[in-house]
């Protein structure tokens, strides 16, 4: 089976060398690297487009095969045509974005799993990014899903065949009821982005091919250890908004072979991961509220404020969530309080600035409060605290700025 590995690059200069080095140290290099730059636009960086352009063309490590878009076709756009070409000449084709760098181990744990399904149609997509869930991991060093992870991922020429942007594919789902469940569990948040595609608020084909495999009960094999850490969280992206950093701890030693599951289904643990993962805001409205926190922030500054205490917390409390008003936050009760840990849906890091990070599970028993950085879905997290603790009260950040 041929599998083609595919670069979709611009003109980040940084990212795009960080991911060609990363791929340069893998211990197995691609067949045929095919990269993809899309063309320039009235707004694009010339310098640095032109920088990306001369990185692209002096790689000597593999064999490759350049594309420059003579027009800038936009992600979407470049993504689909950019696989459709390469299988023309491939049966299976992993892809990476130039904000996607690979561990070493990367490209053998992609080659194994798309050997090892290449004949179940039921897997539609491997990944080599792990998602931000808590699971109980098996035998294996990867487990199924129903939802597709485009950081890093790669499928079949077959598979790929049944691709296609159909706006009316929502409705075709809801009028499905397993496909509606499948929905509920595996992409809450599909939902929004078809929209944000029709207004023109993102530019997503990634959405199509989520839910084509949603309706057809596909499956997704994802690690429980990353092998892909994305850098494009930091504003430089077209579609990227600037973000906390992604944590995720890349798998650290050499691995030369995979374990990977035989029997292709999702657990119940799984679903009810996925669903609370998927639940609750997303997007452009999650950093609209985000937005509004600092605002309240910055107006409690200028009335000489600062964050309210409540009088139940001890010496010691637990945040859930990271980023820059989690850093606001902790300045502003230094001396008063402790933040002893910071809950992740699953341990991404072993710290973040020199506080624990732990999953929710992990919490000690004297830790009663926690303050929720992601204050618009308190009530989902909420319910997913509840199942685990029944004696923590959950402080949205929000409460806190009155």
């Amino acid at each position: 089976m041929k599998i083609g590995t595919i670069l979709f690059t611009y003109h980040r200069s940084e990212h795009t060398q960080k991911v060609l080095e990363a791929l340069e140290k893998n211990d197995v290099l691609p067949w045929k690297l095919y990269i993809f730059q899309d063309g320039i636009k009235e707004s694009t960086n010339y310098l640095e487009w032109k920088k990306v352009n001369k990185i692209i063309r002096n790689i000597n490590w593999c064999e490759t095969k350049i594309y420059i878009s003579e027009e800038n076709k936009g992600l979407a756009k470049s993504v689909i045509m950019g696989i459709n070409q390469v299988f023309q000449e491939c049966d299976a084709a992993i892809i990476l974005e130039d904000d996607c760098v690979p561990c070493k181990e990367y490209m053998s744990f992609m080659i194994s799993a798309l050997n090892m399904y290449k004949k179940n149609q039921q897997v539609y997509s491997i990944s080599g990014y792990a998602w931000d869930i808590d699971l109980s991991q098996s035998d294996y060093d990867a487990y199924f899903n129903g939802r597709i992870c485009s950081y890093g991922w790669g499928t079949w020429k077959d598979r790929w065949n049944q691709y296609e942007e159909d706006y009316h594919i929502l409705s075709k789902i809801k009028k499905d009821l397993s496909a509606n469940e499948r929905l509920e569990i595996w992409g809450q948040d599909l939902k929004e982005m078809v929209i944000g595609n029709v207004i023109g608020r993102c530019d997503s084909w990634a959405v199509f091919w989520g839910l084509k495999i949603i309706e057809k009960g596909g499956y997704c094999l994802s690690p429980y250890k990353s092998l892909v850490h994305n850098i494009g969280f930091d504003g430089s992206g077209t579609h990227g908004a600037k973000l906390q950093s992604d944590d995720t701890v890349l798998i650290h030693k050499f691995k030369d072979s995979f374990r990977l599951p035989q029997k292709v289904e999702s657990s119940k643990e799984c679903e009810e991961e996925f669903q609370f993962l998927f639940a609750g805001k997303h997007g452009e409205d999650k950093m609209k509220l985000y937005q509004k926190v600092l605002i309240q922030w910055i107006q409690l500054k200028q009335a000489g404020k600062t964050v309210k205490i409540p009088d139940e917390w001890r010496e010691n409390i637990a945040v859930w969530g990271k980023g820059e008003i989690y850093d606001c936050f902790l300045n502003e009760i230094k001396g008063q309080v402790t933040v002893k840990y910071i809950i992740e849906s699953r341990q991404s890091v072993e710290e973040y600035k020199g506080i624990p990070v732990i999953a929710l599970k992990d919490l000690p028993e004297d830790i009663k409060n926690i303050v929720v950085i992601p204050y618009f879905d308190l009530e989902i997290i909420r319910t997913k605290v509840e199942k685990t603790r029944k004696d923590i009260r959950l402080w949205g950040i929000n409460e806190l700025l009155q």
